[in-house]
């Protein structure tokens, strides 16, 4: 799919594609991911006012800040710490990491086990007509106390993964191995491969990582093959609605 040239950053696209949600499906508030530049900084629509919203399932839109190529848009949720910490970490800044069930990381890896999330995918690439994208980032957090999602330097690794539904397999095709926490998603090869690796995140006690899956667009030469903003809501991110929560 394309984009209208109309909408160059990630907020523009944002906007646009909030827009054409029906009001029926509840309210979504509009977040920057850097409140400083929010001109050219990433966007989120999240299903709540409350704060922090790292819980929340949300639709995302991104972009490469250096390259900006192309905007990347789908759902992304973060998986925190394990609630079996909550004893080491008492403090009200490092309870606020610890997962419940009201964390959408709970729901995403119920979907994961049960095949709907696959099913999602594979919607998802069907309306688009295009692979789609898993980009797993994450790094292990020594002390809560002291972490900030908002302003982490910590070490991470980022792999990004397609998922092929044609061929039924799912490749590694980026790899930032900074923190050596994810190599195991080198070992994924197809959606069993998929589904394990998403087992093992769900064990790493004290790691933190964002669950980005979406699709890359890029601008089309001229808005006769561009899809318009409701068409992209449609054939990306509604399969994965079941998650925004």
């Amino acid at each position: 799919m394309q984009l209208p040239d109309r909408y160059r950053t990630p907020w523009q696209l944002c906007r646009a594609v909030e827009d054409t949600f029906p009001a029926d499906k509840g309210r979504l508030v509009r977040r920057p991911f850097n409140h400083y530049d929010p001109d050219y900084t990433n966007w989120y629509l999240v299903p709540s006012l409350a704060l922090p919203f790292f819980k929340f399932g949300k639709y995302h839109f991104a972009w490469d800040e250096k390259v900006r190529q192309e905007i990347r848009l789908g759902i992304i949720v973060t998986k925190g710490l394990d609630p079996a910490l909550k004893a080491a970490y008492p403090t009200k800044r490092g309870k606020r990491l610890l997962m419940d069930d009201s964390w959408a990381w709970t729901s995403l890896l119920d979907g994961m086990r049960s095949g709907a999330l696959e099913r999602a995918i594979r919607e998802a690439a069907q309306r688009s007509g295009q692979d789609v994208f898993i980009e797993i980032t994450g790094g292990y957090i020594d002390d809560p106390g002291l972490f900030d999602p908002d302003q982490d330097y910590r070490k991470k690794d980022r792999y990004c993964l397609t998922f092929s539904p044609a061929a039924n397999t799912v490749t590694v095709t980026k790899a930032d191995r900074s923190a050596m926490c994810l190599k195991f998603l080198n070992q994924v090869r197809d959606p069993a491969g998929l589904q394990k690796a998403f087992e093992t995140l769900s064990q790493e006690a004290f790691l933190w990582c964002d669950i980005f899956i979406g699709i890359a667009c890029r601008w089309a030469a001229d808005d006769a093959g561009a899809a318009s903003p409701e068409e992209l809501r449609q054939a990306v991110l509604d399969p994965f609605a079941p998650w925004v929560r």
